[in-house]
């Protein structure tokens, strides 16, 4: 990653806010995106919901345990109308 900063950060700001982050340089074309921190991290979003904690635990010990379906397993249960 480059940090840019000054007047090259404001502008690319300013062409990222304008709408169209496409720009071209030398014949070529670049996709300009802001890619922003989440505001938690997985960590976090896990020991804030006990629920989800309790699906992630179940979800390991169903894989050390081999309780686990292929894909092609869970389109028939599916089909078979037991999910």
């Amino acid at each position: 990653m480059r940090k840019i900063e000054g007047q090259m950060a404001k502008v690319m700001k300013e062409i990222i806010s304008d709408g169209d982050p496409v720009v071209e340089i030398e014949g070529k074309k670049y996709y300009l995106s802001l890619i922003e921190k989440p505001e938690s991290t997985v960590t976090e979003d896990v020991e804030a919901d006990p629920e989800l904690k309790e699906k992630l635990l179940q979800a390991k010990m169903d894989i050390l345990h081999s309780n686990t379906y292929t894909t092609e397993e869970v389109v028939e249960m599916i089909n078979q109308g037991e999910l």
